[in-house]
């Protein structure tokens, strides 16, 4: 069983200890907390979220952990599918790029309720939150862009064994026990593209699914369930299973463990769209400020992108040129980038049922034309965390105009501030219940060593 890549893992959560996890990656932890809570905070009325927690209702359990602004207590993988699918709710929430996986919608839910559950300390929390952010970021980077090429969501693929993992963790569970959790995990991977063609809400369900799934996993192995020990690299293990055929490398998947800190390659969302559509919106608001350019003075703008962003935020083009739901404007590169030169800005106002329909946008996003540039492709393939594009535009005048973005706002080599995180989660906030508290929440999450995690859930009922 040492042998194993489960092992390799388990051992890893197991043994990891704030003091000797270096400081930036601490404070990188803190503020995806931050950004995740925010995001709940600012959700938790959504009508579609209210159908989830309407399940959850039944679902039910004792009541051990908070679905956030609800006044409302279940059982922890209870809980955790509603808190993680307002995560995940309106796209907003934080990527690792490199493995193309939402991590924080599914690590932070997962954290809180199993931390509520059993009590923890908020130093156990984060040690927790900071261990599967190392583990999942590493089984994604194993295969990167390969889980989306074959239809899968990444983002639950990969984030049920880091539920398993920070359940396990706080659960005090042995380095054989999270082994076997790993191993039942792997009888949960989830999660079809499919939702993001049609524009269904079903995806931020998925790490809504994953989290509950990991937590049920632990749970079992706690009593004496133990699944597969070659859950990763077995004959009809996940890898094999899932990319039988694709090129990809288990060595990544605990190579620098402990040494390579992948929690500071997190990138934080500046805009509530698809990952796909941030470089292109860059380059629109670069255009706009620099060239002084108007969607009325374009006669034809092509953008030039790497096969992912083709497939999740192009095709099929004509879906994304005249959006359906709001969900699929969020995965539309024409649209935002027609927002993004007639507003200067894409925020979540952007993106209504009364936004997508209008005329004033919807009259130039056929102007919008993208094709595939292989040379991006590398940068996917190679897991380095961005998703660049370039662009061309021809004026009406007969002007032309480029430019390219390689690292976009928010990724590793062009980051958020702790000042840009503030104000996103003030922003989120600023029309819900908890508008009275963010100074507190923020103060309690840079500070969360001090805390009981029940301190700070009875805060957001």
């Amino acid at each position: 069983m040492v042998d194993t890549v489960s092992y390799k893992l388990s051992e890893f959560a197991y043994n990891l200890k704030l003091k000797d996890v270096p400081e930036e990656v601490v404070s990188k932890a803190k503020l995806c907390i931050l950004d995740t809570l925010g995001i709940m905070m600012a959700t938790y009325d959504l009508e579609n979220v209210k159908r989830a927690v309407s399940v959850v209702k039944y679902l039910d359990g004792p009541p051990e952990s908070t679905v956030i602004g609800h006044g409302l207590k279940v059982a922890a993988p209870n809980a955790v599918l509603a808190n993680a699918a307002m995560a995940h709710s309106v796209d907003y929430d934080d990527t690792h790029l490199g493995s193309i996986a939402h991590q924080s919608c599914v690590v932070v839910p997962t954290a809180l309720a199993m931390g509520e559950k059993v009590d923890a300390s908020g130093k156990e929390v984060l040690e927790s939150i900071i261990a599967a952010y190392e583990v999942t970021a590493r089984i994604g980077l194993s295969a990167p862009g390969l889980f989306h090429a074959r239809g899968f969501h990444t983002t639950s693929i990969v984030g049920v064994f880091g539920s398993a993992l920070i359940a396990g963790k706080l659960m005090n569970l042995s380095i054989e026990q999270l082994v076997g959790a790993l191993g039942n995990a792997g009888s949960m991977v989830s999660g079809l593209l499919q939702c993001m063609i049609e524009g269904s809400w079903i995806k931020a369900m998925h790490p809504a699914l994953a989290a509950q799934s990991g937590i049920i996993a632990s749970l079992l192995a706690k009593e004496g369930i133990q699944g597969p020990y070659q859950i990763f690299e077995g004959k009809f293990g996940m890898f094999n299973a899932y990319l039988k055929g694709d090129k990809f490398s288990l060595e990544n998947v605990t190579k620098g463990l402990g040494e390579i800190w992948e929690t500071l390659n997190i990138s934080i969302k500046p805009y509530p769209t698809c990952h796909a559509t941030h470089a292109p919106i860059n380059i629109a608001l670069e255009f706009r400020k620099k060239y002084n350019i108007k969607l009325e003075d374009i006669k034809e703008c092509i953008y030039y992108l790497p096969k992912n962003s083709m497939n999740v935020a192009v095709e099929p083009y004509d879906k994304k040129i005249k959006p359906a739901t709001p969900y699929i404007a969020k995965f539309s590169i024409p649209y935002a980038v027609v927002v993004a030169f007639k507003n200067g800005w894409v925020g979540s106002r952007d993106f209504t049922e009364e936004t997508i329909r209008d005329p004033e946008i919807l009259k130039y996003t056929s102007k919008i034309k993208c094709v595939h540039d292989k040379t991006y492709d590398k940068y996917i393939e190679s897991g380095s965390g961005v998703m660049p594009a370039k662009a061309k535009i021809i004026t009406k005048e007969g002007r032309i105009y480029e430019e390219e973005v390689i690292n976009h706002k928010g990724t590793p080599n062009n980051p958020l501030t702790k000042d840009d995180v503030i104000t996103k989660f003030i922003n989120n906030i600023r029309l819900s219940k908890y508008k009275n508290i963010g100074n507190e929440i923020i103060n309690k999450v840079f500070n969360i060593e001090r805390y009981s995690i029940k301190e700070i859930m009875e805060m957001l009922q």
